[in-house]
C-alpha cells in the first residue's frame, strides 16, 4: 500500500534530515567509493547465509543510493515508479514473506548491496531482525590499521563458527571469546554451539541496547566478551530473555566504565579520614550488621607462599594487618586457588562465612574477581592488579617505579665501570616504568651508566652467563626472595668473583600498612565517598612512599654519602621538587617520548609504558619466549602481545 510507503518515507526523510544538521553523510555509502582504487587483496564466495540486517549499510556502487537515507528507508517522491514497486514489494513481504535471497559484498563486517536494495529497505522499514543474502566477501589489504588486524582475526573465527556481528575493538579477543567457550579458532566448532552463540548475541543486543548500550562508545561485540566473561563459568549461552535481562542489569556498570575514554580514576595516595563526624564501620559495604563487629576480609590467592615470593609477601601483609587492627578485623587465607573450580569455591565459603571483603593478590586472579563481584554485589572485590579496568572490581598497587629510582641512583655509584644488570619479571603494567625510573636514577647519578636488562621469565636464556659476558657486578634482582631458590640474588646486590653476593638495599613492599589503610578508609566511609565521585570510572589506588607503603630498606654497611644520597632524593620525591617521569625523557635509538617542560607523565601512561629508556640495553620479550605462567600474567595485564610480535618481526 501506498501509505505504508509514505510512512517509511517520512521516516527516512528525517534521517536524512538529522544527518544534516549533525554533520553526517545522508545517503547510503557505496562500497566502491569507499575502495577506491585499492579493490581489496581478492574477493571470497561465502555463500547464502541469514546476517543481521542492521550491518547491512550500503550498496556496492553508487548508482541509486540516494534512492534511501543512511539507514536505507526511502525517500524517493510517492508517485516515482520506485514508491510503486517498494510498496509491492511491502506487501509481499507482510502477506508471505520475502524469500529470495538480496546479493551483498562483505566488507569489515559492514555489508553493501548489489541486489536488493527495495528489498533490504522494506525489511528495515517492518523492523526484520535479519536478511538472507548471498555474501562475497571482500578481503583487506594487509595493515597496520587496527580494524584491519582485528578483521582478519575475525576471519579465522568466521571459518570455525559462522557467526556476524563480532565486531572486536581489540587484538586477542576473538581467541578470548573461543577460549572462554571451551574452542579453538583452528576446529569447527558444533554446529549447535554456533546456533546458540548467534541467539544469545541477538537476546544481548536487544537487551543491551534496550539500556542504551548504542550511546556507549564500544562495540557490541566488546560489550559482548565482557558479559561472557562475567558468565563462562555458568553457561553464557543457555538463558531466558529475562535472565539475560538480569545479566546485563548487573553487569551495567562494567560496560559504561569500559566505554568510558579515560575508565581509570587513579588515586595516588590515602585521603585522611572525615573529622567530627562518626560513622558506623562498614557502612555502605555490608547491611545489617553492628557497628561493632570487625570487618571480615578473606584473601584467596592463586598460589602457596611456599613457592611465590609475591604471596608471601601479601600473606606477611595480612597478618600484619590482624596485628595492626586487632579486634577491628577479622582474616582468613585461602591458598592454591587458581583455578575456576577452587576460587568460586574459596569464595563461596567466605561469603557463607561472613566474609565482608574479598581480597585477590594477582592479576591473573581479576577475571575471576570480577565474576564474583557481578555475583556478591553486596560484597566488596578487590584485586592487586594496575591498568584494568571493571566497575565491581577496585584494583590496588604499589608505586614501587619510586623505590627503583633511588636504587638505580645507589647503583650507579656502586658501579666502578659503570655497568649496572637489572632482572625483570615478565612485561606487565608497571614492570617497564620501573625499569625506566631504575635506569634515570642511575643516569642522574652517572651520565654513562649502563643498564643491561634481563627478563627472568625468558624461557631458554641464561641471564646469569649473559650478566657475566656483560661484565656487571653490581645487580639489581628479584623484589623479593624466591623461596624455590633462597641463595637467587634479591634486591640491589654486588656480585664478587668468588661467588658471593653482597646485598646493599632492598625494596619494601608494606602490604600490611596498605591493607591498614584500606580497611580504616572502609570503617570511616571514604570508600564509598571514593565510589559514588568516580561513579562510571574503575578506581585504582596506586599508593607510593607518600602513603609509607613502598621503600628502600638499606643495609648498615653502607658508607654515608650513598645513604645521604637516596635520602636527599627520596625527600624531593616526598615533597613533589622531583619526579622520575618529568622533563626530556628520550628512549632507545633518541627517541624523544617526553619533553622539557612538559608536565611529568600521566599515571596512565606510566603504567602502560612499553619503551625502554635510551641508557638500557635489551629489549622487551616477545610473548613467545616466556614462560606459560608468564605469558598468562602478560595476557591480562601485559604491555606485550602475540600480534604486537608479529608486526615487528
Amino acid at each position: 500500500m501506498i501509505e505504508d510507503y509514505r510512512k517509511a518515507c517520512k521516516r527516512g526523510k528525517r534521517e536524512v534530515s538529522a544527518a544534516l544538521s549533525s554533520g553526517r553523510y545522508p545517503y547510503l555509502p557505496a562500497l566502491d567509493d569507499i575502495l577506491g582504487s585499492s579493490r581489496g587483496s581478492g574477493e571470497v564466495p561465502v555463500g547464502v547465509r541469514e546476517i543481521p540486517i542492521e550491518l547491512v549499510v550500503g550498496t556496492k556502487t553508487r548508482g541509486r543510493s540516494n534512492l534511501f537515507s543512511c539507514g536505507f528507508l526511502p525517500i524517493a517522491d510517492e508517485d516515482t515508479e520506485f514508491a510503486a514497486k517498494w510498496s509491492r514489494l511491502y506487501d509481499a513481504q507482510t502477506s508471505e514473506g520475502i524469500r529470495d535471497p538480496v546479493v551483498v559484498y562483505e566488507y569489515l563486517q559492514r555489508f553493501y548491496v548489489q541486489e536488493g536494495n527495495k528489498r533490504v529497505s522494506v525489511l528495515r522499514a517492518v523492523g526484520a531482525p535479519t536478511v538472507l543474502a548471498s555474501i562475497t566477501r571482500v578481503m583487506p589489504a594487509p595493515s597496520d590499521d587496527i580494524a584491519v588486524r582485528c578483521y582478519h582475526e575475525f576471519v579465522r573465527l568466521y571459518r570455525v563458527a559462522p557467526v556476524y556481528g563480532l565486531r572486536f575493538s581489540k587484538e586477542g579477543s576473538c581467541e578470548k571469546l573461543a577460549e572462554l567457550l571451551g574452542q579453538t579458532l583452528d576446529t569447527p566448532w558444533p554446529e549447535d554451539m554456533v546456533r546458540r552463540l548467534t541467539a544469545t548475541l541477538y537476546q544481548f543486543a536487544r537487551s543491551y541496547r534496550s539500556r542504551g548500550g548504542q550511546m556507549l562508545s564500544q562495540t557490541l561485540a566488546d560489550a559482548f566478551l565482557l558479559y561472557v566473561q562475567a558468565y563462562a563459568t555458568s553457561d553464557p549461552l543457555g538463558v531466558t530473555n529475562k535472565q539475560m535481562d538480569e545479566r546485563v542489569a548487573r553487569l551495567w556498570g562494567e560496560f559504561v566504565v569500559a566505554a568510558q575514554e579515560e575508565s581509570i580514576a587513579y588515586i595516588e595516595s590515602p585521603k585522611e579520614p572525615s573529622k567530627g563526624k562518626v560513622i558506623p564501620a562498614i557502612k555502605g559495604i555490608t547491611h545489617g550488621l553492628r557497628s561493632t563487629k570487625p570487618l571480615s576480609l578473606a584473601f584467596v590467592y592463586d598460589r602457596d607462599p611456599s613457592v611465590s615470593g609475591w604471596t608471601a609477601l601479601h600473606e606477611k601483609g595480612r597478618l600484619d594487618l590482624q596485628e595492626r587492627l586487632g579486634g577491628r578485623v577479622e582474616t582468613t587465607a585461602a591458598f592454591d586457588c587458581a583455578s575456576d573450580d577452587d576460587f568460586d569455591q574459596a569464595v563461596s565459603t567466605a561469603i557463607a562465612e561472613g566474609a565482608d571483603v574479598v581480597v585477590t593478590a594477582s592479576p591473573r586472579q581479576m577475571e575471576q574477581t570480577r565474576r564474583a563481584a557481578v555475583e556478591y554485589p553486596k560484597k566488596t572485590f578487590i584485586n592487586c592488579s594496575l591498568n584494568l579496568s571493571s566497575n565491581a572490581v577496585r584494583t590496588f598497587n604499589a608505586r614501587m617505579y619510586e623505590a627503583k629510582f633511588l636504587m638505580g641512583a645507589l647503583a650507579a655509584g656502586m658501579a666502578e665501570n659503570h655497568r649496572v644488570g637489572y632482572l625483570a619479571n615478565s612485561p606487565i603494567f608497571g614492570s617497564v616504568a620501573e625499569v625506566n625510573a631504575f635506569a634515570i636514577g642511575a643516569a642522574m647519578v652517572d651520565p654513562y651508566a649502563t643498564v643491561y636488562l634481563r627478563w627472568i621469565s625468558a624461557e631458554g636464556f641464561d641471564w646469569r652467563e649473559g650478566l657475566a659476558e656483560d661484565d656487571v657486578h653490581v645487580l639489581s634482582g628479584r623484589d623479593y626472595p624466591n623461596p624455590l631458590d633462597p641463595n637467587e640474588p634479591y634486591g640491589l646486590s654486588c656480585l664478587h668473583h668468588d661467588g658471593l653476593n653482597e646485598r646493599v638495599a632492598t625494596p619494601v613492599w608494606d602490604w600490611g600498612r596498605y591493607y591498614e589503610l584500606m580497611v580504616r578508609s572502609i570503617q570511616d566511609d571514604r570508600w564509598r565517598r571514593e565510589g559514588k565521585e568516580h561513579r562510571d570510572q574503575a578506581l585504582n589506588y596506586w599508593w607510593g612512599m607518600s602513603a609509607d607503603v613502598v621503600g628502600l630498606e638499606i643495609e648498615e654497611g653502607l658508607a654515608t654519602g650513598p645513604r645521604r644520597l637516596v635520602q636527599t632524593l627520596r625527600q624531593a620525591l616526598l615533597e613533589g621538587r622531583l619526579h622520575p617521569f618529568e622533563g626530556l625523557l628520550v628512549a632507545q635509538k633518541g627517541v624523544v617520548v617526553h619533553d622539557e617542560g612538559s608536565p611529568r607523565l600521566t599515571n596512565e601512561e606510566i603504567a602502560s609504558m612499553s619503551w625502554l629508556n635510551e641508557n638500557v640495553v635489551g629489549r622487551l620479550p616477545k610473548s613467545w619466549e616466556l614462560s606459560p605462567r608468564a605469558a598468562d600474567d602478560v595476557a591480562m595485564s601485559g604491555v606485550i602481545s602475540a600480534e604486537t610480535d608479529a608486526a615487528e618481526d
